[in-house]
């Protein structure tokens, strides 16, 4: 599907919210256009979750709006493929790759109490997609965390999204595998607008389009980049950042 220009495939205008009354995340301003790359980065407890929760339509919003593909999150949500920071199964419940996948079909499903050719169809481009057909009917913890993370993202792919939403999609790999996660993003882009909330500030500097920082509030730069005032802002502690390929992180002393 081709990528339209300057469709916004997310807005957010003065967005507060939280729980049980105390706001986590503090009048975000915040658009993503079709075909974006955007991530999203920030300290533990500054509302990255929170916010991903807003925007699934998951809680409310203290004030302010959001639009997923100009619609209130509880409809837009259905433009959204969404793979969590963490997926678990009991490793002696029977479910194979191929089951959690079709997973990502339950929408399109509605009340028939099967699931069609089509959707089968779907699950293997799905899993073509992210390189893991071949595991189809493999137990889904006969596999590596790699290669369940893959199949977490074909989870969502089989939902036919227009905006993948991960959270924390590399935070249980290692090395060469996140390297090859986010190769595997930076191909499914071109047809789909991604979202990434993670920590790891040095990885994403060379592979993400757009970066923002989120502690309670949203810091950002004109020029799109990731800068030391900009993550010294959010972070609340000096920052200095190198990346030439190789992700360093290097934090001055500070109390």
């Amino acid at each position: 599907m081709p990528i339209k220009k300057k469709e916004l495939a997310l807005e957010i205008e003065n967005l507060s919210a939280g729980y049980d009354g105390e706001l986590i995340i503090l009048d975000i301003d915040l658009r993503v256009e079709h075909g974006e790359f955007f991530g999203l980065i920030g300290p533990n407890g500054g509302g990255k979750s929170t916010l991903l929760k807003a925007i699934l339509g998951l809680i409310p919003p203290a004030k302010g709006t959001i639009r997923v593909y100009g619609k209130e999150p509880s409809v837009g949500r259905r433009y959204i493929g969404y793979v969590p920071q963490y997926a678990t199964f009991d490793k002696d419940f029977p479910i194979t790759v191929q089951n959690v996948v079709m997973m990502g079909r339950r929408r399109h499903k509605g009340i028939k109490p099967w699931y069609s050719r089509k959707d089968l169809e779907v699950v293997k481009d799905s899993l073509s997609k992210v390189g893991m057909l071949e595991y189809m009917n493999r137990h889904i913890n006969a596999l590596s965390g790699g290669q369940k993370q893959r199949v977490f993202i074909a989870r969502a792919l089989a939902s036919q999204p227009r905006m993948l939403l991960l959270d924390e999609p590399t935070a249980s790999v290692d090395a060469p595998i996140e390297e090859s996660i986010y190769k595997l993003l930076s191909e499914l882009n071109r047809d789909m607008t991604i979202v990434l909330v993670t920590h790891d500030i040095g990885i994403i500097s060379s592979n993400v389009g757009t970066v923002a920082c989120l502690n309670r509030h949203l810091f950002t730069n004109n020029d799109q980049t990731i800068s030391a005032d900009m993550l010294e802002e959010a972070y609340q502690c000096p920052v200095d950042l190198i990346a030439h390929g190789v992700p360093h992180r290097v934090l001055r002393p500070h109390r």
